[in-house]
């Protein structure tokens, strides 16, 4: 990294100019009270400023720079300079993973030039000049096939027409959730997370209104008179969405992107514990709907419903999946499932399987 000292030698005489003129009218525009002196020397600043901003600001570029990126085996090498730089650092690259007993994958390597972007870990990849000088940048971008992939996902669930509200709201809610939180660190990604955003309210504004066989007109009508369509707020920000009421928790379409962040300010330990597990849409189909899990839990208060006393983490389907052969009969099931399947501590719930789940 230059420092201040170096930065301000390799300023071009033209730029040095126009800031030292700027530097002298802020100080005169500072200590004069008459209206039209000020008028004019405002007009002045705009002029030299305006002039600055189309002034290189430095006469030679700054020598090479290097950014490093790596994930597993994976990783990209960003130079700031010349071909043949970038062909040097290659070079000693191979070398140094020659000694460790690696290689360069012949496939997967290769140089290219900052205005063709590049795809590392689903982001494009792809350089910009810097508004004064010199210098370029790396900016990151969503790729819009992966804007794509995660429409065709939330339609996909959307389009399941046996699914319960709470199953489709949760998965719904858990993918966009999921795919904005690895694409915050995009430059200026908001713009992609609320057309995301709206796409994800459309569906499931339409999966609601295909299971009732209404129109969106009428859908909202009814939501809002029944108290399932409302303003909810998250933090500092508030939305009106979809909700659901389950026992005394209450559950909603996650519209809310979160907010944009530099990579560099992710650091090497973080405790995730956001969707560790993500819902999985099909469970319904084999008698294991959320719903099921969140009413047996809502039900028993958080307290196992067979010893009474230990906390309640699992949930007991008493009704065997193994004897429904149909679809329909699964979905049926499922139905009832929602009254009869108990909250269980681990415990119970093993002396239940008879000390195994898979039995």
């Amino acid at each position: 990294m230059q420092t201040k000292t170096e930065s301000n030698l390799r300023r071009s005489a033209e730029y040095r100019k126009i800031d030292n003129a700027i530097t002298r009218n802020r100080a005169k525009l500072r200590n004069n009270p008459d209206r039209q002196a000020r008028s004019e020397l405002i007009d002045t600043l705009q002029g030299l400023e305006k002039e600055m901003r189309q002034t290189p600001v430095y006469d030679a570029k700054h020598q090479t720079k290097l950014g490093y990126v790596r994930y597993a085996d994976d990783f990209v090498i960003l130079v700031n300079g010349t071909e043949e730089e970038a062909k040097d650092m290659k070079n000693k690259v191979e070398v140094h993973l020659k000694a460790m007993g690696l290689q360069l994958s012949l496939e997967k390597t290769r140089i290219t030039n900052w205005n063709k972007p590049i795809t590392f870990l689903g982001y494009h990849i792809h350089g910009e000049l810097r508004i004064r000088g010199v210098q370029t940048r790396a900016i990151l971008t969503i790729p819009k096939e992966k804007e794509r992939l995660i429409r065709r996902e939330l339609l996909k669930t959307s389009s399941y027409h046996h699914i319960l509200e709470a199953d489709a709201m949760l998965t719904m809610s858990a993918k966009m959730r999921g795919w904005c939180n690895y694409y915050k660190y995009a430059n200026s990604p908001q713009a992609v997370f609320s057309r995301l955003s709206q796409k994800t309210w459309w569906f499931f504004a339409h999966f609601l209104a295909r299971n009732r066989r209404s129109s969106i007109k009428s859908l909202l009508v009814w939501a809002k008179t029944t108290g399932k369509y409302k303003v909810v707020r998250k933090g500092n920000d508030r939305r009106l969405t979809f909700t659901i009421q389950n026992g005394k928790r209450e559950m909603y379409l996650d519209l809310f992107p979160p907010k944009t962040a530099e990579i560099r300010a992710v650091s090497n330990k973080e405790n995730w514990t956001v969707d560790l597990k993500p819902v999985n849409p099909m469970n319904w189909m084999q008698g294991r709907s959320a719903a099921t899990r969140l009413t047996a839990l809502a039900r028993s208060e958080g307290t196992c419903e067979r010893c009474g006393e230990n906390p309640a983490e699992h949930v007991h389907h008493k009704n065997r999946m193994k004897t429904k052969r149909t679809m329909l009969a699964k979905v049926r099931s499922d139905t009832d499932q929602r009254e009869q399947a108990i909250a269980l501590c681990k415990e119970c719930h093993l002396e239940v399987h008879h000390g195994n789940f898979n039995g």
